[in-house]
Parts: structure tokens; sequence; C-alpha cells
């Protein structure tokens, strides 16, 4: 069987993807060093967030050194950038699915999964993605594929006979399977509290701005955490420092009891984010 002749990538096709990896690389080091920083925010859907971050990372490390390497023919990095490419982007599809079958665990039947759960979702989305990996390399199916199923990156050999059923077992079946599974499990979430919840190498990057960005809790510290940072730099007096503390007069002390009475009733608005922020 003869090679197929290598497809040509456009400078702005590289580029365009270099971008994306960095994104995703960024996102997902945002989500780290956020679940890193504040203990208080590691509830169980965000450590499964924090799996799947991991998974993101280094897929978009794998992609960036792919497409910054540009392959012309198998090799040994190579064949382990399309190893490491392969069992990231499969970890990163079973996560995610753990994650929509957690919250529908959780949020529909009311039985959120306990250890035992977490531990078959590690068992499964580290597991399986191995086993392929393994068997993949070990099989010789990975290779250079000259762009012609990639955008530069090393992934399935095009000269192994089989190479379409080992592209739907190293990403496109579980891919297709994720399409089918999660907008079928967030569909039942949304009916059941009437809410709801971007390529490979942006991966980092979407769940960044999801679970980051657009959740009030994290969003509204790392602003703190900014300020706090540059009022330093600056020399100014941050607010409730001890300088620019007063004595509370009895009328103040009055209405600070009643406020305090009412707050046992209603809950705090950071009560509310932190049970939103889920």
């Amino acid at each position: 069987m003869s090679p197929l002749p290598p497809t040509p990538l456009f400078a702005a096709e590289r580029a365009a993807v270099l971008v994306s990896c960095a994104l995703s690389c960024s996102g997902s080091a945002l989500l780290l060093c956020s679940h890193a920083r504040w203990p208080e925010l590691r509830t169980r859907p965000r450590q499964l967030l924090l799996y799947l971050s991991l998974a993101d990372l280094l897929s978009a490390l794998s992609y960036f050194y792919g497409v910054l390497r540009d392959f012309q023919r198998s090799s040994w990095d190579c064949v382990l950038q399309g190893a490491v490419s392969t069992f990231a982007n499969t970890s990163s599809f079973f996560w995610t699915m753990a994650i929509a079958l957690y919250l529908y665990l959780s949020i529909v039947r009311g039985s959120p999964a306990g250890s035992g759960w977490l531990w078959g979702f590690h068992a499964v989305s580290w597991g399986v993605p191995l086993a392929i990996t393994v068997a993949a390399v070990a099989l010789r199916k990975i290779g250079y594929d000259a762009s012609n199923v990639s955008v530069g990156w090393c992934w399935v050999d095009l000269e192994a006979e089989d190479r379409l059923l080992w592209m739907l077992l190293t990403g496109k079946l579980w891919e297709i399977l994720a399409y089918v599974t999660l907008p079928l499990l967030y569909i039942l979430i949304k009916k059941h509290i009437n809410r709801a919840g971007i390529g490979n190498t942006f991966q980092g990057g979407a769940n960044c701005i999801m679970f980051v960005l657009c959740t009030r809790v994290v969003r509204a510290r790392l602003l703190a955490l900014l300020c706090c940072g540059h009022c330093a730099q600056l020399g100014w007096p941050l607010q409730g420092s001890r300088g620019s503390w007063q004595q509370p007069q009895p009328h103040q002390d009055k209405d600070k009891d009643k406020d305090k009475d009412k707050e046992k009733e209603v809950p705090s608005p950071e009560q509310s984010k932190l049970l939103s922020s889920t």
C-alpha cells in the first residue's frame, strides 16, 4: 500500500492551533490554581473537574508539541506525542461523561455519588484510555498520518490496514458516545431544575470560562486577590485594616443586632453563590 501524500498546512492553521492550545493550557492551569488556592471550594464536582483539567492540559501540551515539531515521518517522538494525545483526549471524554453522570445522580436521582463511584470514575477514565493507548503502541498503530486526519500532530498510522477501527478506538468512538450521552443527561437535569450547564485543542479554555470566569464565587475571589495585590503595590490601605477601624456607636450596635437576626432567617448572598457554584 503506497503512502498517501501529505496534506499541506498553512501558517495560519498552525498559528490558530498553537494559540488554541496555549489558551487551553492557561485555562486548565487557572482551574488547577483555583483548586489549590481555595480549599473550601473543593467540592466533589470540582474534584472531578480537577481531573478533567489535568487531562485537558496534557492533551493541549501534546498537540502543541506536535504542531510545533512539524513531523515529516514516523519517529520515536511522533509515536510518543500520538500516544500522549490519544490517552489524554480519550480520558477527557470519559471525565466529561463522569461529571455529567455525577450531576445526574446528585440532582435528578437525589443520591450523590460516594467514594465508590469516585474510584469507579478513576478506573474507567484513566484505565480504559491507558489500555487502549498501550495496545495501540504495542501493535504499532500510532504514527505519522501526514496531516490527513489531523492538523500537524501524529495520531493513527494511515498505512495500517485496520486504521478505521483504531481511529474509533483511540478517540472517535468515545467522542460520538459523549455527543450522544451528554445532551441526554443535561436535558434530564435541565428538566429537573429548570436550568442548564470546543474542539480538542480548546477544552481547557472552555472549562475555565464555564467553571472559573462564569462562577461568581471563584470570579469574586480572583478579583479580590488581584485587587489586594494591586493595592499593596500602590501602598493603599485595605478595607477592614486596623488603621481604619472605628469604635461602633451604641445605636449602631442595635442596628447590627437587627441585621444579624434577619441574616439568620434569610440565606446570605455568599451562601447562595456557593450553592449555585456547583
